[in-house]
């Protein structure tokens, strides 16, 4: 509805009365050709030959249109010269007060104001009315993540581990690869790998271990081999339902969900019995980060009986080893920890107490107030076991300015950042050590990744029929994992910096 407020104008109406004489006088009421008034005898005679010419039903009607003219005029050329108020609202205005529109000289330079609208009621104040504004339009162009505007990108990044899987798309992916540091040569070098990944899996979906490669590890798996191999196409983005590998994925989930029981159990008797529960929990995570990733109903159905096998094989200290339900140590238990923080990354069913019991068996494994971390309780700490046993206290709620935390990344993690003139290097360490860093940001993390993102790429091999892989030759576990080992895990590290959300706010 649309209301407007008539005001005095004198020019106006002088005006107005103007007009009308001189439409009266064309229609006979007394003005000369040019506007002059006529004698009297001449207006008599004029006004006797008018009524003589033209019906008094027509001059009548006439005049009412003109006058109803000129009256509607007046207040039209108002309107350019005052404020124009308009009511808005449902047809109960009750109560509602007007607001008004003010003209714009220019564009608005500051920046628009927030409304209010969590302390709106949508029903109590669905009549009331803001005062505002209308600037000029203007052109919008749009954020570069990449660029000069990546901060206004950063503000609106998640974190913490409901937000986990989040980050492996999109313009997300590229405001997170921005804000930690990645470089084109880390994009390269995960492109490069995956296309070597791709090359090596064979006709029933599965990778193996051994080969065909050069540098095979020393013992078959197909079931860790294809989850790590599966884990590292997930970290950079593609499903089973999308993205450039998607293909090959669902063939290697396909594989890997018909060998899962219905116990939730993935590896057979054909693996070494010490690397099944290696192969089980990454298998897991492998599942599980499909379903999140997707959506998909039938996924969700391996990766639940996957959490449920993982909580009913816990040991009664608190954390997996070898076998179901017997021992412990902390180098499987932290590969089950990453896969039950994965079911709550994707939204399944996780036996929370069964995670926040492992922090006990960390108690026992741990030294020097909780700063460093052994293989089982029994043997002196070491770097890989520091930095697994760090990220398991991360993601079983440490805060980021926990002491031990950061004693352990200012005398442990920052000294040994990767090198290339190391004779002797452990990717494991890289890849626990990455993550850790990466969750607790800056300053601590820009030193590490400074490295990381410069030797990992350099590392890789870059022609030849390899070409996109990493040499397991120098590596700790090199021997045991092989080729495929090392490449999946020096891929983790570059996909770092999407791969996972980190847990702290860190903005």
């Amino acid at each position: 509805m649309l209301a407007t407020r008539a005001e005095s104008n004198p020019t106006a109406e002088r005006r107005a009365t103007w007009i009308a004489k001189r439409i009266r006088g064309w229609l006979g009421g007394g003005m000369g050709e040019l506007g002059v008034p006529a004698t009297a005898g001449e207006y008599q005679a004029q006004h006797a030959e008018q009524r003589a010419r033209l019906p008094a039903w027509l001059v009548s009607f006439t005049v009412h249109l003109v006058i109803i003219l000129v009256l509607a005029a007046m207040p039209l050329a108002r309107l350019t010269q005052g404020p124009l108020t308009m009511i808005l609202g449902f047809s109960d205005t009750t109560g509602v007060a007007p607001f008004e529109l003010s003209t714009v000289d220019s564009a608005i330079d500051a920046q628009p104001q927030q409304a209010d609208f969590d302390s709106l009621d949508p029903l109590s104040d669905a009549g009331q009315l803001l005062e505002i504004d209308l600037p000029e339009l203007v052109e919008l162009k749009p954020v570069d993540v990449l660029g000069s505007d990546s901060q206004l990108a950063s503000r609106a990044i998640p974190f913490g581990i409901l937000n986990g899987l989040k980050g492996r798309s999109g313009v997300l992916k590229e405001a997170l690869l921005s804000k930690f540091g990645g470089t084109q040569d880390t994009e390269d070098a995960v492109a490069l790998g995956l296309k070597w990944l791709a090359k090596q899996q064979r006709s029933n979906g599965s990778w193996s271990l051994v080969g065909p490669y050069g540098q095979g590890g020393a013992n078959e798996n197909a079931t860790a081999a294809t989850a790590m191999a599966l884990n590292a196409f997930l970290g950079a983005g593609s499903t089973h339902m999308e993205g450039e590998y998607r293909d090959k994925v669902k063939l290697g989930l396909t594989y890997l969900v018909r060998k899962q029981g219905t116990d939730g159990y993935f590896p057979d008797k054909r693996e070494p019995s010490r690397q099944q529960m290696y192969a089980q929990a990454i298998a897991s995570i492998a599942v599980t980060e499909a379903y999140g990733m997707s959506g998909d109903e039938e996924m969700k159905i391996a990766a639940q009986r996957a959490m449920k096998f993982a909580a009913w094989s816990q040991s009664n200290r608190h954390g997996w080893r070898y076998n179901p339900r017997e021992d412990a140590d902390l180098s499987v238990t932290g590969w089950f920890v990453m896969a039950l923080v994965t079911g709550k990354m994707a939204g399944l069913e996780v036996d929370e107490s069964k995670l926040q019991n492992v922090s006990e068996f960390l108690d026992r494994v741990s030294s020097e107030d909780k700063s460093r971390y052994g293989y089982d309780g029994y043997d002196s700490p070491s770097l890989s076991m520091t930095a697994e046993g760090l990220l398991c206290r991360i993601y079983l709620g440490w805060p980021s300015s926990h002491p031990a935390l950061l004693q352990a990344i200012q005398d442990d993690l920052l000294p040994n950042t990767p090198r290339l003139d190391d004779d002797s290097y452990s990717v494991y360490y890289w890849y626990y050590a990455t993550q850790v860093l990466h969750h607790v940001g800056h300053p601590a993390w820009d030193k590490w990744n400074r490295d990381m993102r410069r030797v990992i790429p350099a590392m890789q091999e870059k022609s030849g029929p390899e070409a996109g892989s990493w040499s397991s030759n120098r590596d700790a576990f090199g021997a045991a994992g092989g080729r495929m080992y090392t490449t999946c895990l020096n891929l983790y590290c570059l996909e770092v910096y999407y791969r996972h959300l980190s847990i702290y706010d860190i903005h």
